[in-house]
């Protein structure tokens, strides 16, 4: 049984965690966050038994679940049902003094979750995130920064606050559904345009490392979590810098690893590309400690 459960922690813990944030969200709001988050649970619990059997199927299973869960938030809440889920809305949403689903996701998503599963959401449910890993390239310049520039991120995520409640002040997207609609399309066209513009000055996910407000939040909590990317047998290594190379935030995982530490960078966003490409199975996603 000792077995078992280690050997399902993960899918266990996703099902379990995420089903009681659906209840919790659910007695404070509706039947319908529960669904939401349970499904988060459930599809996150299904994809990871699977490959736990079938390895070769993880990258696969994370990008369908992170298309099908992003896809959702954008196109039925955000687009469809008009809730979006960018950073901006919360604060349209409080100068209105109401609380809606941006809100509670950004509490959950970028607070609350971080302590457990790291940055995971970035990697299995943004959409976002999605488009520019499938779009961007670590080829598209020569020397990209191996770290964000932190002033740049915390101004940004400053500018995010304070335009919002000054848009608010005089007409507040969060009362008028036909300018929240044009607020939100128009929102996520500048996303994706100033991300895969930045991607050929900063490379593979600029907009990710340099600008995310999420990553900006939740990254402060992520390096606390309880399941993180894990060296297990370090002394294993070759060096070969495969780790560090398949890593979409441009981490040094390989210097990590050579020092016998878990990967918690704040920009590590658990896609475990790092995992995969390691030849010597060095790398786990586990709460274990690295050896």
């Amino acid at each position: 049984m000792k077995k078992l459960l280690n050997k399902y922690s993960i899918p266990l813990a996703a099902l379990i965690i995420f089903t009681i944030v659906g209840l919790i969200v659910m007695w404070y709001r509706d039947i319908r966050y529960f669904y939401l988050f349970a499904g988060m649970g459930l599809m996150e619990f299904s994809t990871r038994v699977i490959v736990i059997h079938y390895p070769q199927t993880k990258q696969f299973f994370r990008l369908s679940v992170q298309f099908i869960i992003g896809g959702f938030l954008l196109f039925w809440l955000s687009i469809f049902i008009g809730v979006n889920f960018q950073f901006p809305q919360v604060f349209f949403d409080l100068s209105s003094g109401v609380v809606t689903g941006a809100l509670i996701q950004t509490l959950v998503a970028r607070v609350a979750l971080p302590f457990i599963f790291g940055n995971a959401f970035c990697s299995r449910a943004c959409w976002t995130g999605f488009f520019f890993e499938i779009t961007n390239s670590k080829k598209n310049i020569s020397k990209p920064p191996k770290q964000r520039i932190e002033w740049l991120a915390w101004a940004y995520l400053l500018a995010l606050v304070i335009v919002p409640f000054a848009i608010a002040g005089f007409h507040n997207p969060a009362e008028d559904e036909g300018l929240r609609r044009m607020w939100i399309v128009g929102e996520n066209l500048f996303i994706v345009s100033v991300g895969f513009a930045l991607t050929f000055i900063s490379g593979s996910r600029s907009y990710c490392r340099m600008l995310c407000p999420f990553i900006t939040v939740s990254g402060l909590f992520s390096k606390f979590a309880l399941f993180k990317i894990t060296p297990i047998a370090s002394d294993s290594c070759t060096s070969c810098n495969k780790c560090t190379t398949a890593c979409p935030m441009l981490i040094d995982v390989k210097e990590l690893v050579a020092n016998t530490e878990k990967v918690s960078h704040k920009l590590c966003i658990v896609c475990e590309r790092c995992v995969d490409s390691c030849p010597e199975d060095i790398l786990k996603y586990t709460y274990k400690k690295a050896k």
